[in-house]
């Protein structure tokens, strides 16, 4: 599948962009926009930012919240279908990247 995320560094870039992953995932794997987040941050750009938790990853704190092909939701327990995925800041500003001001 091809993940789409919205890039945008405002102390570097004029103007947002969207960079795309390659992920080999199914949705028989489960896999969440989190883990998806994580797995992209861990093995092939150390430069994406977002809210990752250590603590939550059960829905509770909110902090996650990204759209995910247009629809708002919490990265920790949106399950992706395999499919090709855009994903977005879930409000602005944005202060990097996923990570929103609040």
């Amino acid at each position: 599948m091809i993940a789409n995320i919205y890039r945008f560094d405002p102390t570097v870039d004029a103007e947002p962009y969207y960079q795309s992953y390659q992920v080999d995932i199914t949705a028989a794997d489960r896999m969440t926009v989190m883990d998806l987040l994580i797995s992209i941050a861990e093995r092939q750009d150390g430069t994406l930012s977002f809210f990752s938790h250590s603590a939550c990853q059960h829905g509770i704190c909110g902090r996650c919240g990204v759209k995910c092909n247009g629809k708002a939701g919490l990265a920790c327990e949106t399950l992706l279908t395999g499919e090709d995925v855009t994903i977005d800041p879930i409000r602005l500003p944005v202060v990097k990247d996923l990570v929103v001001r609040n």
